[in-house]
Formats: C-alpha cells, sequence, structure tokens
C-alpha cells in the first residue's frame, strides 16, 4: 500500500465525506462471490462508521447475466433484447440479490435497508429493446430515508415503467442515475481488474490512474497502431455509466478493484489503487514550489525512486532536504487537485551563465504515460525561458526520460564532458546508460 497522507483518516472522513454521500455498484460475480462481497462490504463499513452515507447498487447474478446475453443482444447499444417472459425470472434475481446482500450485512453488523427497484423509474428504450429499459429517474427519498437512519441503502439493479410494471434496467445505468440523484460525492465501481486498462505500446495492458471528462472522451476514441479502439466492447458498460455520472453532476468516479483494502487505498492515499475519473479539468502548475509543499516533494521523489537501473542505482539523484528546500524557488511541480504528481527543477550551469540544468524530474509511478511528463517539461522549458537562459541541459540514464526528451532535444554528451562524467560517478557499473541532452533555443 502506498503512503498515507500526512493526516488521520478519521480526520479526513470528517473534513471532506461526512454528511455526504459515496454510492458503490457492484457486480452479480463479485456479491455472489461471499469473500470479494464481504472485502467490498467492510469498505463500506468503514466509510459508515465515520457518517459517511452509503448507497450500494447490484448487478444481476452470473447465471441470469449470462442467460441474458445469450439471447439476442441490440446490434447498435449491444444492451440485451429482453422478452416481457423473461421479467418473472429477473423478479426473482432482484429479490435474491437484495437477500444475500442483507445476509452479508448481518454477518458483518452493518445497519442496512434492502430497496424495492420500484424506486428506479424507467421507460422502454425504443427500436426493439422490448422490455429493456432506461432510466427515467430516481426516488430519491426512498434513499435518503435510509442514510437518515446511518444505513446501508441497498437498491437492485432493474426498474419500473408508468404502469410499475418491471423492465430490466442494467446496474450500471441504476448506479449513475441513483448517485447524481442524492448528489453523491462519488461514485464507486467495483472491477475484476485494477480499474481502467489500455494496451501500451509493447501489447501489455496499464491502468489507467487520473482522467477528467474531457480526457475519457478521447480514450474512447482512441485508437492503436492497427487502428483498433483502446477501450475493448467489455469495458463499455462501465465508460458509459461513468460518462453519465460525471454528466448528471457526480463530480467524481473511482474504478476500483474488489480486493481487500482497495476502497481505502483509492481514497486516502498518495497514489491511489484504481481509476479516478472527474468531471472538471483537475492539473495545475505551481511555480515557484511553496514552502508547504516541500514534505510531498520529498515523497514523490522516494515513489520515483524505486525506479532504477540494473544494478539497483536510482535514476533519481538523491539529495538532502536541505538541498531540495533551496532549489525552492526554482522548482515546478504539477498538482493534481492537491496530490503532486510531478516536480522538476532548474539553476544554470556552472561558467555557462546562458545555459540552464534542468534536473529532478519526476512523475508519479501511476501517472507513467498520461503526458504528464510532456506537460511538465513544456512547461520547465518555457520557465527557464523566462529566466533569460537561451538553452538548457539535462542528463538522464532512464529510458522513459530519454524517450521524451529526445521530442524536444538532442544528445550532446560528448559537447559536455565535465557534466557526463560527474553525473556516471554516481552510477557503476550503469555509467554507460546516461546521456546528455541539450535543448536549443528554439525549445524553449
Amino acid at each position: 500500500m502506498s503512503p498515507p497522507l500526512p493526516f488521520p483518516l478519521a480526520d479526513y472522513f470528517e473534513r471532506k465525506l461526512a454528511g455526504h454521500g459515496i454510492a458503490h455498484k457492484i457486480d452479480g460475480d463479485q456479491w455472489e462471490d461471499a469473500g470479494v462481497c464481504r472485502e467490498v462490504l467492510r469498505g463500506v463499513r468503514a466509510l459508515l462508521r465515520h457518517d459517511v452515507k452509503c448507497l450500494l447498487v447490484s448487478g444481476p447474478g452470473v447465471q441470469l447475466d449470462a442467460e441474458l446475453r445469450k439471447k439476442r443482444l441490440h446490434p447498435r447499444t449491444h444492451l440485451p433484447i429482453v422478452e416481457r417472459k423473461h421479467i418473472p425470472k429477473i423478479e426473482e434475481a432482484i429479490h435474491h440479490v437484495g437477500e444475500t446482500l442483507a445476509a452479508q450485512c448481518r454477518q458483518l453488523g452493518i445497519p442496512h435497508r434492502v430497496l424495492p427497484h420500484a424506486i428506479t423509474r424507467a421507460t422502454r428504450l425504443l427500436d426493439g429493446h422490448k422490455e429493456t429499459g432506461g432510466v427515467v429517474s430516481v426516488a430519491r427519498e426512498a434513499i435518503y430515508a435510509a442514510f437518515d437512519e446511518d444505513e446501508l441503502a441497498i437498491l437492485p439493479f432493474g426498474g419500473v415503467d408508468a404502469a410499475v410494471r418491471t423492465l430490466y434496467v442494467g446496474a450500471e445505468d441504476v448506479a449513475a442515475r441513483a448517485a447524481a440523484a442524492v448528489n453523491a460525492r462519488k461514485l464507486i465501481m467495483y472491477s475484476d481488474e485494477a480499474g481502467l486498462m489500455v494496451p501500451t505500446r509493447h501489447g501489455r495492458r496499464k491502468k489507467i490512474s487520473f482522467l477528467d471528462l474531457h480526457q475519457l472522451l478521447q480514450l474512447i476514441r482512441a485508437c492503436d497502431p492497427q487502428d483498433n479502439f483502446v477501450v475493448g466492447e467489455e469495458s463499455l458498460p462501465t465508460i458509459k455509466a461513468v460518462y453519465e455520472a460525471l454528466a448528471y453532476g457526480v463530480p467524481q468516479v473511482h474504478v476500483v478493484q474488489a480486493r481487500s483494502g482497495a476502497l481505502l487505498e483509492e481514497l486516502f492515499t498518495r497514489t491511489g489503487s484504481g481509476t479516478l475519473i472527474e468531471r472538471e479539468p483537475f492539473l495545475e502548475l505551481d511555480f515557484p514550489a511553496r514552502t508547504q509543499q516541500l514534505g510531498e516533494i520529498v515523497q514523490l521523489r522516494q515513489e520515483c525512486s524505486r525506479a532504477a537501473t540494473p544494478s539497483g542505482v536510482p535514476y533519481l539523484k538523491p539529495l538532502p532536504l536541505e538541498e531540495l528546500e533551496r532549489l525552492l524557488p526554482n522548482t515546478l511541480v504539477l498538482r493534481q487537485r492537491d496530490l503532486i504528481v510531478g516536480a522538476a527543477y532548474f539553476h544554470a550551469v556552472p561558467e555557462h551563465a546562458d545555459t540552464a540544468i534542468l534536473g529532478g524530474f519526476a512523475v508519479g509511478e501511476n501517472h507513467q504515460d498520461s503526458g504528464y511528463g510532456r506537460l511538465l517539461l513544456e512547461s520547465a522549458l518555457e520557465q527557464i525561458h523566462e529566466f533569460g537562459f537561451t538553452r538548457a541541459v539535462s542528463i538522464t540514464a532512464a529510458e522513459p526520460v530519454k524517450h521524451l526528451y529526445e521530442q524536444y532535444a538532442h544528445d550532446a554528451s560528448a559537447a559536455w564532458p565535465d557534466l557526463l562524467a560527474q553525473a556516471r560517478r554516481r552510477y557503476g557499473p550503469d555509467q554507460d546508460l546516461v546521456r546528455v541532452y541539450e535543448f536549443p533555443s528554439s525549445a524553449i
């Protein structure tokens, strides 16, 4: 688990979340697995004990979900086309969801209230969806009644039409609209994976840690070099629910793995455990860095120092606290809300008054391949220009940083032998990895 933020957890609950709502959405394979379900509910219980109001929306069981998807899916929306004859089985499944979650709550001592699916008003989707519906509204008063008694409000999937006849409505849609209806501060979407996953350039899959609404829309349109969408069809229901929740006014949506400690790690540690998607843009640049940010800069550097050469030398040069404090007037920090996700500093190269050296280039481990490094570098070069330098150099042995630098600079190791020799001493057997890059005046 990542190091905790420098304030007591209970104090954060009281200042930020106490008295406010958080909605949670859990799938059938998660609540049907007793162990996974208990882990999710333990996280919910921790929130409830600190006066955070909680709503839990649950999807259908695995068997029903598989049966519905074995039947016809709508060619345009890929939603199940549900026949009227299937509704009794859906109503039975809705009842079973409530009973199962209530039993788990009783075992864990969680005060709870199972709400009827009839509080979700729905309408049939047109164009051949039959008994599959979309949410029109959610009766927030029923959820608030549970909140007022400090109970976990449990709301199953499904909904009813104007004649109070059951329609099939996916849990994702119910969760998004119910979260907005009660003005929830957050919607937590539990996943079998660590968060929203996308393929990397090397064919592996990586987690995206932070997005805003604009970036989410870009992600949906993004394609790989083979022109395949990077977001797979299996992720679209989750993406749609995230978008709807944000569009209807929920400030933050988290996609979190359903495992022990993941919820609290996501909400209350520096790097989190899943993916946070926010409605509003959240990146800000501070220059110069402030004294009160020094502790978090140190924490970020410690995090980044885990990246090392084959022989174990950290790519990021260790600096004493006094030196970092001295560099604050020339330090830039990139913030995601209150969280520092990147930092860099610069100073004049000895005996070369026209040249700045860019150092301490650090981007948090959960923000790699996010574009944050490019933003931080361009901002640093802009500040170097403002200070009157006509060129800049930087030293690195890290391949990802080299790849970034090569888009703005050229390898000038031979032109700076003294800088190169000094840097190589720290790297020992890995000294051949070290390069000096020079950024020309056109780049700053």
